[in-house]
């Protein structure tokens, strides 16, 4: 689909769940402005609801989750409680809609930016230079982690934990690496090893 209808279609969909969401961004190849896109990816963290006397009960809440059955066909995932829903739209295209913990968002929301071999080659990289590895509970120190088939699992009762980056640029800056504009997020591992040597 081209870029230009994607974006329209990523537009309805973002103010469809707007209301019921606390952060919500486009990311993916519309983000980048790709010529053609394959799929539409957005970032949210959904508004909670609280079933109990002391809020100590969360919930995503009912509006979200009948939102995001309003949009189409949910293929995987389950938007009450699940971290990645893919939706087919009426208009055929697919929707990957990521649901990162709060204090994980800027950090997914960079990596689902993309492109893939961006997010892998440099950004990932970045946070390995420093020592850092990706657990399914966000970033943790590589040496309160071990690894068990390619997956990284934390084993520290009480892990150090990565700072609450309040914006991509933010995370970015935490890297230390450069907040590249979206559009100029194509990289090869190739040209990335070229530019470190540089």
């Amino acid at each position: 689909m081209l870029y230009t209808h994607a974006h329209i279609i990523a537009i309805t969909v973002l103010e469809t769940l707007r209301p019921h969401c606390d952060t919500i961004n486009i990311a993916g190849s519309v983000r980048r402005q790709k010529y053609e896109v394959k799929d539409i990816e957005i970032c949210c963290v959904p508004k909670t609801v609280s079933y109990d006397l002391f809020g100590s009960i969360q919930e995503r809440s009912p509006a979200f989750v009948e939102a995001v059955n309003s949009l189409g066909h949910i293929v995987s995932g389950k938007p009450k409680e699940g971290r990645w829903v893919k939706v087919e739209l009426p208009t055929g295209i697919n929707l990957d809609l990521f649901i990162p913990q709060p204090h994980d968002y800027y950090r997914i929301y960079a990596i689902r930016t993309g492109s893939r071999e961006y997010s892998h080659h440099v950004i990932a990289t970045a946070w390995e230079r420093k020592g850092w590895c990706g657990t399914k509970d966000g970033l943790r120190l590589q040496a309160e982690c071990y690894q068990k088939e390619k997956v990284w699992i934390c084993n520290a009762q009480n892990p150090t934990l990565p700072p609450v980056w309040k914006s991509e640029a933010e995370f970015f800056t935490w890297l230390n690496i450069e907040h590249v504009k979206p559009m100029v997020r194509e990289v090869t591992a190739a040209a990335y090893n070229q530019y470190l040597k540089q």
